[in-house]
């Protein structure tokens, strides 16, 4: 997926800590009903198969509102999930490592 100046409107991160009694998933869409342009999961203490089914659920939302969404440091959960992309931090894996690993359209 090819991102735009009109993706990068309202780009969102994900912080579970503002959910109350809300679901993660609920609260990505309420985003997306009110405007967002772009999903970032963040997640840094989830389990790996906790991660991976919510990124999944996350993903039908997105494409449903056809919304760029990427994973944030978890190339193996972006792969498995076909997010648009993954985010990387300087500190993290070379650019060009995660580049090959989730190929040249994400």
């Amino acid at each position: 997926m090819k991102i735009d100046k009109k993706s990068m409107l309202l780009y969102v991160v994900t912080d579970r800590t503002w959910l109350g009694e809300n679901s993660l998933v609920d609260q990505v869409e309420d985003t997306l009903k009110a405007g967002a342009t772009f999903i970032q999961l963040r997640e840094k203490d989830l389990p790996f198969e906790d991660f991976l089914k919510e990124a999944k659920e996350i993903k039908v939302i997105t494409d449903r509102y056809k919304l760029p969404f990427v994973i944030n440091d978890n190339v193996e959960v972006a792969i498995k999930c076909n997010a648009d992309g993954v985010h990387v931090g300087q500190e993290d894996m070379n650019a060009r490592n995660v580049r090959n690993l989730i190929g040249e359209d994400k």
